[in-house]
Parts: C-alpha cells; structure tokens; sequence
C-alpha cells in the first residue's frame, strides 16, 4: 500500500537538514517496531532474502514534499515556509493490512535530528493511496532519488544516468531479485511458477525531463557513513507483468530503498 502523510511544524521555524533520509527510515522502523517488534526486527535485521549477499526490505519512502522550502547551505538545510508538508510512504503488504498501517503513524510525533539540527512534526493526517496498475505499461514519476550503479575494474560503483545503457537491464535485475526474495506458497501438484524472464520487462526513459542528480550522505555521522548518487525529477516507462509493476511501485526501484530512494508514482 501506498501513504500520503500530512506533517506540521511543531515550532514556528522549522530546519529540515538535507540529509535526513536516514532518520526517516529510523523513524519508519520506530512506529512499526511499537505495533509488532518480531516483523520490526525482522525488517531491520534480515529482510527479504534474495541470496546470502543481497537483502530487500519491500518498503520505501519519498523526498519530503515541502512547498517553497528555502535552501539554506550555510544553515545545512531547507526551512519550512508553509503550515504543512507532506510525505510518501509505501510498502509492499496486504492491502488487508491498511487500516492498521494508517493507525500506526496517525498522530506520531515525527523527530529529524542530528548534532546540528532537530524538526519536529507532527502527523496530522494519513490518506490510503490507490495503487492502480490497469495495463502491462505504466508511466512512473521519480518521488526520491533513483540510485542504480555497476562495479568498475576496481570494484567500485559507478552510479549510472537514466539514459545510460545498463540502466534499464540493471533496474530490471534488481525488481527481479525483489521479486524472486518473496516467499510463496506452491501447492502439491503445481507445476505453474511466479518466476519471470529478463526479456518480459522493459524499461524507457521518457523524454520530458532532464534527470537531475544528487550526492547523498547515508547514516550521516556514524561509522557507516557514506554517500550514493541517485537521479531524480524524470518519468520514465516501464512494461512487463502487473505483478512487477505494482512491486516497482509499493517496494521502490534501484538500491536503498528502506533508507528513501528509488520511490516512486504512477503518472
């Protein structure tokens, strides 16, 4: 399911830092670790498991959504102008599992602190977004940075332009190892399978934007620090089984999608 969420400024000036993706997903797993700690740990420590070296969490989130923010570099961030702001958040479960969902981050307190900074909200309203996805092509809309990389000679990654060539076939590996990472339950007698082949999706970049791309810190101050480059602000197609569509959508494309990329909507 997909969750537009509401947020408003407890203070009356409000400094969200820009790298605040980490405390978000810190956030995320905070509210579902009240309801359920077992399916909480289970997120944070395991996941979905594709093979022993690669591991989905099938939930991802957006950019905050903050009408005519005012970037402050010296201040290390963007300052809230408006009474609300608003936040995507989607997870790839049961739709049986919505109501709870919406009750578990209606009327939290949403903290975004670091050393220099603290933003506080508070969640006044959680909106159930539909889903629809009514044929084999959909057209998406990038809502958090897309970040899709390859090794180089070095074993480094290269982070890859939505034009690039290994794109498309790189984003498609990783939507099929999500997929492939679910369990399902196959009855005696079943010879049908869920698998699907590379060639059965494709992707195109959409010529109406030029993707922008940004360097973010992930888990800024601690030992794990690093930084990722993802591209954003493009819309870009994608066709294959609607399975696959809607995994794109609820779990989030590329890398890092627990921690705020790869989000994305259906235009």
């Amino acid at each position: 399911m997909q969750f537009r969420i509401t947020l408003k400024p407890v203070a009356r000036q409000t400094l969200v830092p820009f790298n605040y993706a980490y405390r978000l997903s810190a956030f995320i797993y905070a509210v579902l670790a009240e309801a359920d700690q077992q399916y909480a740990t289970f997120l944070h420590g395991q996941g979905y498991e594709y093979s022993s070296t690669r591991r989905f969490k099938l939930f991802t989130f957006s950019d905050l959504i903050i009408p005519n923010a005012r970037v402050d570099t010296r201040a290390g961030g963007l300052w809230v102008t408006t009474p609300h702001i608003e936040w995507v958040v989607s997870f790839f479960i049961d739709s049986a599992a919505q109501h709870f969902i919406m009750g578990l981050f209606q009327d939290q307190r949403c903290v975004i602190a670091t050393p220099r900074h603290r933003a506080e909200f508070i969640i006044e309203r959680v909106e159930a977004v539909p889903v629809e996805i009514p044929t084999n092509t959909i057209q998406l809309r990038t809502l958090s940075p897309v970040v899709i990389a390859e090794k180089d000679e070095r074993g480094m990654d290269q982070y890859l332009h939505p034009a690039d060539v290994q794109f498309g076939p790189l984003l498609i590996d990783n939507l099929l190892a999500k997929w492939n990472s679910i369990p399902r339950p196959v009855s005696a007698g079943d010879s049908s399978t869920d698998d699907f082949a590379t060639s059965a999706i494709t992707y195109r970049l959409l010529p109406d934007r030029e993707p922008r791309s940004r360097l973010i810190t992930i888990k800024e101050d601690s030992r794990a620090q690093t930084q990722v480059r993802g591209y954003y602000g493009f819309t870009f197609e994608l066709s294959g089984p609607k399975e696959i569509l809607e995994l794109a959508v609820l779990a989030g494309v590329g890398r890092y999608n627990a921690e705020g990329f790869g989000a994305v909507g259906v235009v």
